[in-house]
């Protein structure tokens, strides 16, 4: 509507002008019944007066809404340049955050089933395993975005020290030669696991709605 409005609205104040000119140019006879001339004057100038006023209010109306549509396009230009750093640590966390959790995915299906054997290696491979865990998700891209965009259920920082418990657990049990923990190792790094899965996809969703929420906004700068 506002489009059209914008197109044809020149038509009024244009046909306005015609016909008032029309007017001046033949006379009376094009435009009066018969009857005094002074008369249809009064009526003329009486439907023209109307006319007028809305004429001179349609470019009013016209330039203030030009100036609300463009002040908001402004500020929503703004906004976009303010926020596109936030805007691309969402879509770089909910990449990686994707790519660890398929990972770890894969490490939590294969300890859920394995057959660990009584000995050293079993404690020492769940050590290793945890470690890596460790790694994988101490990331500052996953630390920003709980302070950038949006808090997760589990925080980062209990993630990771719930996976340090973990190891330390583990490590303990190998310090003192404790093979008898072995099935206690494995459910460590199958917890660890699980509970990295779930935050990983907590991240991804919440990084995902805050990227379909910018591309929304931001959709007609495009």
């Amino acid at each position: 509507m506002r489009e059209q409005w914008d197109r044809w609205g020149w038509i009024i104040p244009f046909m306005i002008i015609v016909i008032s000119f029309l007017r001046v140019l033949y006379g009376r006879e094009p435009f009066c019944a018969s009857g005094p001339e002074e008369h249809c004057l009064r009526e003329w100038m009486s439907a023209l007066g109307g006319w007028v006023a809305v004429g001179a209010a349609i470019p009013t109306v016209w330039f203030l809404s030009r100036q609300v549509r463009d002040a908001e396009k402004q500020h929503r230009t703004m906004v976009s340049i303010q926020t596109r750093p936030t805007y691309m640590l969402a879509k770089k966390a909910a990449e990686t955050s994707a790519n660890i959790r398929v990972q770890c995915e894969e490490t939590l299906g294969r300890w859920q089933v394995a057959k660990l054997p009584q000995n050293f290696d079993s404690l020492r491979s769940a050590i290793e395993r945890l470690k890596f865990l460790r790694d994988l998700v101490d990331r500052t891209e996953f630390v920003r975005v709980q302070t950038e965009i949006e808090f997760t259920h589990m925080r980062h920082e209990q993630l990771i020290s719930s996976i340090e418990e973990a190891t330390r657990g583990v490590e303990r049990d190998f310090e003192e030669i404790n093979i008898e923990r072995v099935p206690i190792a494995r459910e460590a790094v199958v917890g660890s696991h699980k509970n990295a899965v779930m935050y990983l996809q907590q991240v991804h969703d919440i990084c995902n709605s805050y990227v379909s929420d910018f591309d929304r906004i931001t959709e007609h700068l495009r």
